[in-house]
């Protein structure tokens, strides 16, 4: 064994002997905390005012409502599905124009000081916003009905409050 492998392994050992002896015959410093009952009493004190005070507080009705939306099942996936097989030849549009029913229901509306939100399909939306449908937004909102606008079209739908009402859509493919 060279010098050098020799003072390495030397070093070795003298370090696994410490560890060995601090590990299992020092004394150390073992000494216990020991909490008064005084401190105890406070630290329970302390838990039970935290606690109800957090069950004390009330909810808001708009957290109520998020509360209540979380709980709900998901109507669908929320991942795009696709059947069509990928290939290497390029995409050809396709002429056909299909019909499909979209089912657009205005089941309520939020107010607050400044704003007004129209609830519709489940989701709330502020004048002007795009739904979740393509092509359609929000043009405006009342108490009772809303409008909903058509891009590119001067058409309008109205909505009741509270009512389904189903629109057919054309698709170009």
């Amino acid at each position: 064994m060279l010098n050098r492998e020799r003072i390495i392994v030397l070093l070795m050992i003298i370090a696994v002997t410490y560890g060995a002896y601090s590990l299992f015959l020092s004394p150390g410093d073992q000494s216990i905390v020991k909490v008064s009952k005084e401190k105890m009493a406070e630290l329970k004190n302390f838990v039970v005012d935290a606690a109800t005070n957090l069950s004390s507080e009330s909810v808001s009705a708009a957290d109520k409502y998020i509360i209540k939306q979380a709980e709900k099942a998901w109507p669908a996936s929320p991942f795009l599905q696709s059947g069509d097989i990928l290939t290497s030849q390029p995409f050809e549009a396709k002429a056909e124009v299909q019909v499909e029913s979209i089912k657009l229901a205005y089941t309520g509306f939020l107010q607050s000081e400044d704003s007004l939100l129209a609830i519709v399909n489940g989701m709330e939306y502020e004048t002007g916003e795009q739904l979740s449908e393509a092509g359609y937004y929000i043009k405006s909102i009342s108490l009772n009905k809303v409008v909903i606008g058509i891009e590119n079209n001067p058409k309008t739908i109205i909505l009741p409050l509270d009512e389904n009402v189903s629109i057919q859509k054309e698709a170009k493919e």
